[in-house]
């Protein structure tokens, strides 16, 4: 299989992590930034300091959210933006894992923590898998 062909196959699969990692950031951010207290008291959460969630909401729909499908839109001439997205990406997620093995949470309903960072956790993995490669001509 040409080095072309292999681009398509793995490019295909770089753009749908991308999309998947954008449209899913803009949805949690926008929840996180515009009702905090809602996603609170959903989780169980006390609502006395919700402004660390308001702050990651606008961070995940600007850099993990807008950043990804910007650069969905030609990942190999993107790469440099790309790897801001998966770095924010991989850096929340250990945030967000560290914060839940010692349990820094006021939350009691743990699904609305741990099913985030699965998919935390898959996103970033796929990023850092399906990242752009350098080709010859493209150094």
């Amino acid at each position: 299989m040409s080095s072309e062909n292999n681009w398509l196959r793995d490019g295909y699969k770089t753009v749908l992590t991308l999309k998947v990692c954008g449209w899913s950031s803009i949805a949690m951010g926008m929840i996180f930034f515009l009702i905090p207290e809602w996603y609170a008291e959903l989780e169980g959460a006390n609502t006395e300091n919700i402004a660390w969630l308001r702050n990651l909401g606008a961070a995940l729909v600007a850099v993990n959210g807008v950043g990804a499908l910007l650069a969905a839109r030609d990942p190999l001439a993107e790469r440099n933006l790309y790897d801001v997205v998966m770095l924010a990406s991989v850096l929340e997620t250990i945030a967000l894992g560290w914060s839940s093995w010692t349990w820094e949470f006021s939350a009691t309903e743990e699904i609305f923590i741990v099913g985030p960072l699965f998919m935390a956790g898959l996103v970033s993995i796929a990023l850092i898998l399906f990242r752009p490669k350098k080709m010859e001509n493209n150094l």
